[in-house]
C-alpha cells in the first residue's frame, strides 16, 4: 500500500469517527398525566396537584381559594357573568331565567290534572366545555 492511499484510508476514517453538530430545538412537552380509574376524594386531588407542582397542599388549596374568589365575583349581580378557567377548557356563565306562569297539566302516571306552582324569574349557572376539555375527552 502506498503512503497515498494510507493517508487517505486515515482521512476516511477520521471523517467517519468524528460527530456532526446539528443545531435543533427540543420543544419539551409536559408529561401527560395517567388515567385514574377511581374516583378521587378532594385530599387526593390536592395532593396529586401539590407533587405535581412541587407545592405544598396548603399552597394548591390557596390557589383554589383564590380561584374561588375569581368565580364568585364574576357571577355577583354586578360581575360580568362570564368567566373562562385558564388550560381547562371550561366556560362558567350567569345566564337568566324566566319567570313561568302556573300552568296545569295531566299527570302522566295517574291520569289526573296536575297545578304546576308558578316560578319567579331567577339566575342559573351554566357550565360549557370548550375545545379544549373536548379534545382531552377525544384522546
Amino acid at each position: 500500500m502506498t503512503a497515498k492511499k494510507a493517508k487517505q484510508t486515515k482521512a476516511i476514517a477520521k471523517k467517519a469517527t468524528t460527530a456532526v453538530k446539528v443545531n435543533v430545538k427540543v420543544k419539551k412537552v409536559a408529561p401527560k398525566a395517567a388515567a385514574n380509574k377511581d374516583k378521587q376524594t378532594r385530599i387526593e386531588i390536592l395532593q396529586t396537584l401539590a407533587e405535581q407542582t412541587n407545592l405544598t397542599r396548603v399552597q394548591v388549596e390557596s390557589v383554589f381559594d383564590a380561584l374561588n374568589n375569581v368565580i364568585e365575583s364574576h357571577m355577583k349581580k354586578r360581575g360580568s357573568g362570564e368567566v373562562t378557567i385558564p388550560k381547562t377548557g371550561i366556560k362558567i356563565r350567569r345566564v337568566k331565567k324566566k319567570a313561568s306562569k302556573a300552568r296545569k297539566m295531566v299527570s302522566p302516571l295517574t291520569g289526573q290534572e296536575v297545578t304546576i306552582a308558578a316560578k319567579p324569574a331567577r339566575y342559573a349557572v351554566k357550565l360549557s366545555a370548550l375545545k379544549t376539555l373536548k379534545e382531552m375527552i377525544e384522546q
